[in-house]
């Protein structure tokens, strides 16, 4: 079926003139133009526009979303797939705030005791807050995506355990470039261990180790964890639906095969 401009715009919130000005990019060209001038869209240029959407949700630039977007269904699976990984993160964020809250408001309450460390649970980018007098600046802005990619595991672990994961001095993500190539990094890696799953290796060969190694460098550029919370993200992978789906899209076994090389990585390069 095709839709007119108009009922795209309708649709998804897209202005006409945002619509028009992505036609004249080429980052969204419509299906066809009809008889009566009119552009149309049909399903393909539909989902790309939910994925161009996406990307701007994420913080990226227009100019960066192009080289993002695939044209094949596996690609476009595999896009789909991290948006659903960075919004679950997101929420998962959100929802350690919430706890922190509930908590400080039965404490106010009288109603329960509240350990100091517990006063801060759930917040990232701890002592990276700026005044509150102090204009944000343009260098701020444009990381502000990459300060809010922290992982889910220490959101999890702050929460239970006064020990805390930290993030390495001047290691933060400089530009929305840096969150591509770190895109590409991380589907590398899945890429490499759904080879050696196929190539009949196990986790604790020196093989998989290395691309572990790797798993674990890429999570070092957010932050620098403990085994046990090394241990615990590789634990949500299998547990979490919205995880394991998005490994499964790699190779069903992928979820536990990390799982099982993360522990060991954490046991022999982090304990």
């Amino acid at each position: 079926m095709a839709y007119s401009m108009v009922d795209v715009s309708g649709m998804s919130g897209v202005s006409l003139s945002e619509l028009g000005q992505y036609a004249e990019t080429g980052l969204l060209n419509p299906a066809f133009v009809g008889q009566d001038e009119d552009i149309y869209y049909e399903k393909l240029e539909l989902l790309r526009l939910q994925q161009i959407l996406f990307c701007k949700e994420v913080g990226m630039e227009e100019e960066e979303i192009g080289p993002m977007l695939r044209d094949t269904p596996r690609d476009m699976i595999r896009i789909m797939q991290q948006h659903r990984i960075e919004m679950l993160e997101k929420a998962l964020h959100l929802h350690g705030m919430i706890r922190t809250l509930d908590k400080t408001i039965s404490y106010l309450r009288g109603e329960q005791e509240l350990d100091e460390y517990e006063l801060y649970a759930g917040f990232s980018n701890k002592g990276r807050h700026p005044l509150l007098n102090e204009t944000t600046s343009d260098h701020a802005a444009k990381n502000d995506y990459s300060e809010r990619m922290q992982t889910v595991a220490s959101q999890r672990h702050s929460a239970n355990s006064p020990e805390q994961s930290t993030m390495p001095d001047g290691q933060e993500m400089k530009s929305k470039g840096d969150f591509l190539d770190s895109q590409a990094k991380i589907d590398r890696i899945h890429l490499d261990l759904q080879s050696a799953i196929e190539d009949g290796l196990e986790p604790g060969s020196s093989e998989v180790q290395q691309i572990i190694g790797r798993h674990l460098e890429w999570i070092k550029d957010y932050y620098t964890p403990t085994a046990e919370i090394y241990r615990d993200l590789g634990n949500l992978y299998v547990e979490h639906k919205n995880f394991r789906q998005m490994y499964d899209g790699y190779h069903p076994k992928l979820a536990e095969f990390l799982r099982d090389g993360m522990t060991i990585k954490a046991e022999q390069d982090l304990s």
